[in-house]
Order: structure tokens, then sequence, then C-alpha cells
């Protein structure tokens, strides 16, 4: 009975440190160190997003790690945000359920402008942000 304690009390020890915590820091955590941008059909838009006017696609946002491997099971979790400056140039939606990717619609005239990717824990997404990278609508 005694192992049978020590045991169990073991696996509730690993259970209970494998969830993720807000202190996410040093080299072992699952907080990202870069991010990037994908739109149909898995294409990669960063470093330089271009955009059709009008048009709007689906982007996903990847988060990498320290050895530049792509962070999986991040969603459960955590929260993206793509923010375009200036506001007017992209209009933002989430897709309902997934918490890395979204609608995005470029405006109907020309511009040029940045977009930033953030990572947290509450939809907020304020805990790091990779960026600015940089957006044109021709």
């Amino acid at each position: 009975m005694k192992r049978f304690l020590i045991t169990a009390a073991a696996i509730a020890s690993l259970t209970v440190s494998s969830a993720c915590s807000k202190d996410e820091t040093g080299p072992d955590e699952h907080t990202p160190i870069s991010a990037k941008l994908f739109g149909p059909a898995g294409q990669e838009l960063t470093p330089s997003v271009q955009l059709a006017r009008g048009q709007t696609i689906r982007v996903e946002v990847r988060f990498y790690n320290a050895n530049a491997a792509l962070e999986t099971g991040l969603e459960a979790e955590h929260y993206a945000a793509v923010v375009f400056t200036p506001a007017v140039l992209v209009t933002v939606a989430g897709v309902s359920g997934q918490r890395f990717f979204f609608d995005v619609t470029a405006q109907n005239a020309a511009g040029t402008g940045q977009v930033q990717l953030n990572f947290g824990h509450d939809a907020a997404a304020d805990e790091a942000s990779f960026g600015p990278f940089t957006v044109s609508v021709p």
C-alpha cells in the first residue's frame, strides 16, 4: 500500500508540473522565441507579407522554440494575436474555436504597413511579440 501511495504521488506531481504556468522562463519551457505567419495551402507569408486588395484569406500564426522547431500543442492553453499597423490597412477576425487562425481582409486601396504576431495565456496575447514584419497591399 505504501508503494502504491508513493507511486500515485509521483504521478500526480508529474501531472501538475507538466501543466502550463504563467511563469514560463528558462530554456526548457515552451515559450516561443520566434513566430511566422502562414497563408492558404501552408504558404509562409513572413517576413514580407503581400495581400491583394479587398481579398480575405485565412492565416495561421506558428510559434518556434530556440532550436527553430515548431512548437506544437500550445493552442489548448495559449492565444495568438495578429496586429496590423496602420489598423485600417487590414481587418482581422478570429476564427471560432481556433486560437492561432485569423481571417484577414486587405483594404481596397494600395498601402504599406507592418504586422506583429503576439503570444500569451489569454485573449490579449500580450506576453511575447514577434516582428514587426512588413505588409504591402499593392
